[in-house]
């Protein structure tokens, strides 16, 4: 009886967390995923690209590359999060790109401030065309009106990058810190910092830190995290020793207008330690990076990989894979997105093809760290998208969010009713 009781008790659990979470969607057995939003209007957003984020109460924002009020240009948007008795939630969108000075196509996430106002980029538009850094003010009455200021419009010169790519940071200074795919001294992307005013209304102040060039890693797609004492971290696409892509760390100046040192800490091979990462890194612990590589590994379908600093200062970075995709059949392929850890150490992330349908449709995963230390971690798919572009949702964008209740959260960039993709739950 203690087993049926326990079982029912978890059944109407989460069939509760199904309605609360999900838009009021019936629990089947064994069912993992639900469309919490589908991107079925123009006006209301095509393709959303980058990474979700959530307020103190749990709901959504994000972007879109395609759609909105101008058709074409992108939007932000918000999810509301229901509350009983309500079950479904209601999307608002915040601001509607133009396609001119205000920028076009956001194809990353969102970084809230303290105050809750919204900064992000654009990979188009503005001056130029070449992207803006932006900046939602955040209304001052429930309901309002969001405004947007254009903090930076990138010109892609050799002083200046172009095509920012990846989400962005911000450190407790409030300073922000992004990427360009182009633009810089060789034309081959950059790391910026935007610097805020220090009175109110006054400009923000963009400083190149670094321009990549081939031999030291080029395209970087995801967006640097910063470490302590300021210390950036972060991948490029491309370049390096094996034309494979590097990991890099960029240390601050020491007195203030001095030059940030740039090291690559590994250069991918394009073997067994994998090629090509796009997603951000994840900080966790005592220095120890974590993230993902698209191409590569024992399988060929990409690995989760851990580059440990060395013992002692200057020595080298140690890279340890944790998993290679692509060793099964029904296994992920081409892991995009940086991974996110549960308060245990369980990593959660998504493949941006494979699963169940072998082709452009991806999954979710868990990995669990091992018993033992050095052993191999283990891997369990909580969700495969059926169809390339089914009504599921497919190609999954952006990194995982770790929302209340131990729900996954994350879009697709196709699929759903629509077929310009989703907003879904998993239970993990």
């Amino acid at each position: 009886m203690t087993l049926i009781r326990a079982t029912f008790v978890r059944v109407v659990l989460l069939t509760m967390l199904a309605a609360m979470f999900f838009g009021g969607s019936t629990l089947a057995a064994g069912q993992k995923e639900w469309i919490v939003h589908s991107f079925n209007t123009v006006s209301g957003g095509l393709y959303p690209m980058g990474s979700l984020i959530s307020d103190s109460a749990g709901n959504l924002y994000g972007t879109t590359e395609e759609g909105g009020a101008f058709t074409n240009w992108g939007m932000v948007y918000e999810l509301v999060r229901p509350l009983p008795p309500k079950t479904l939630w209601t999307q608002a969108v915040l601001y509607s790109f133009t396609g001119g000075a205000d920028g076009s196509t956001p194809i990353a996430g969102l970084v809230f401030d303290k105050a809750g106002n919204l900064y992000g980029t654009t990979s188009k538009g503005g001056p130029s065309g070449n992207g803006v850094v932006f900046e939602l003010v955040a209304p001052s009455t429930t309901g309002g009106k969001w405004s947007e200021i254009v903090l930076h419009a990138f010109q892609s010169t050799s002083s200046d990058g172009g095509s920012p790519r990846g989400e962005l940071a911000r450190d407790g200074a409030g300073n922000l810190y992004g990427v360009t795919t182009a633009g810089g001294a060789s034309q081959q992307g950059t790391v910026f910092q935007l610097s805020p005013p220090a009175a109110q209304d006054g400009v923000w102040t963009e400083t190149v830190i670094h321009s990549f060039n081939y031999g030291q890693g080029m395209d970087p797609e995801g967006g640097p995290v910063v470490g302590a004492q300021g210390i950036l971290y972060g991948t490029t696409y491309s370049g390096g020793l094996d034309g494979e892509g590097v990991i890099y760390r960029l240390v601050p100046p020491a007195t203030r207008g001095g030059s940030w040192v740039y090291r690559v800490l590994h250069p991918f091979t394009g073997g067994l330690d994998g090629a090509s990462p796009k997603g951000e890194l994840t900080l966790r612990g005592k220095g120890i990076l974590y993230g993902t590589a698209t191409r590569g590994g024992s399988g060929g379908g990409g690995i989760i990989f851990q580059l440990v600093p060395p013992v002692l200062a200057g020595g080298a970075w140690t890279e340890n894979v944790l998993y290679n995709f692509g060793s099964a059949a029904s296994d992920g392929l081409d892991p995009a997105a940086k991974v996110i850890f549960d308060s245990v150490g369980n990593a959660y992330g998504t493949t941006s093809t494979g699963g169940a349908c072998f082709q452009l449709c991806g999954t979710v995963f868990e990995l669990s760290p091992p018993t033992t230390e050095g052993a191999d971690w283990t891997e369990r798919i909580l969700h495969s998208f059926p169809t390339s572009g089914g009504k599921d949702g497919s190609q999954p964008s952006g990194s995982l969010i770790l929302g209340k209740n131990g729900v996954l959260f994350g879009a697709t960039n196709a699929g759903g009713t629509g077929g310009n993709g989703t907003v879904y739950g998993v239970l993990k």
